[in-house]
């Protein structure tokens, strides 16, 4: 049997999830934006998301396998590796070759309550070798333009320096929020809670601004009356205050 030499492969496995939350105010719109959702978010364009996240942090796609649901959310797993393959590999060698891999998994809200729609996603990304998560932070939550996510980050295994001496996070890693853009930065109330002695890491995001006009769903903003435009804008900003109270 083939094998892959792993690339800086070392024992320690690096894993990074998100739980990305967005919201949509629908007015009468259910059908469509049911039918939009299960569109955007299908399993193939799933597929792309996770295949660009791959690129971004240099890893080389292995196997692919990804499911739609009735009536709607769908499913991808990526098998990676972080080096190139010259050759196609066989589908029986694929579950033993690489312990990196993606998934994504999707949970639209069937029954939206008072106009507003709750879309989440889930991402986890893990890693062995020199391969690090943190470098797709950006590029998901640009991907997903949530209002409301939670990152988790933690190490687990070891690995040796050249002296023998065991190592147990090569990462330096204070905040995950070190790593964000200063653009998302600017856009989200941040708050962490990190037991670094562990290695565990998590942070919150939450919007801290709330336009409604990028929240309606094909709807003209201007059929709504000041008053109702007000009311909708409060109830968003209340759905993202008790989301990042209430979601881990």
């Amino acid at each position: 049997m083939n094998e892959i030499t792993l690339f800086g492969f070392n024992n320690l496995t690096k894993n990074l999830s998100f739980s990305l939350y967005k919201l949509h105010y629908i007015c009468n719109q259910h059908d469509r934006y049911n039918r939009f959702i299960k569109e955007r978010f299908s399993a193939d364009k799933l597929n792309g998301i996770l295949t660009d996240i791959c690129r971004t942090i240099g890893g080389n796609v292995l196997n692919i396998a990804k499911q739609d649901y009735h009536p709607q959310g769908a499913s991808v797993t990526l098998m990676m590796s972080e080096e190139f393959q010259p050759e196609p590999l066989t589908e029986s060698l694929v579950a033993h070759l690489d312990k990196s891999h993606l998934c994504i998994h999707t949970y639209p809200e069937e029954s939206p309550q008072d106009g507003i729609a709750i879309f989440r996603a889930d991402i986890e990304l893990s890693t062995c070798g020199v391969i690090s998560p943190l470098k797709v932070l950006n590029h998901v939550i640009e991907a997903f333009d949530a209002d409301v996510i939670d990152i988790d980050y933690r190490i687990r295994g070891m690995t040796r320096d050249k002296q023998g001496k065991k190592l147990y996070n090569l990462d330096q890693l204070d905040n995950v929020s070190d790593h964000l853009s200063s653009k998302i930065i600017n856009h989200y109330t941040i708050n962490e809670h990190n037991f670094c002695a562990q290695n565990l890491f998590h942070a919150k995001l939450s919007r801290n601004k709330v336009n409604l006009n990028d929240y309606i769903f094909e709807e003209n903003i201007n059929t709504l009356s000041k008053n109702e435009r007000c009311q909708q804008a409060a109830k968003l900003k209340k759905e993202i205050q008790e989301l990042s109270m209430n979601t881990n």
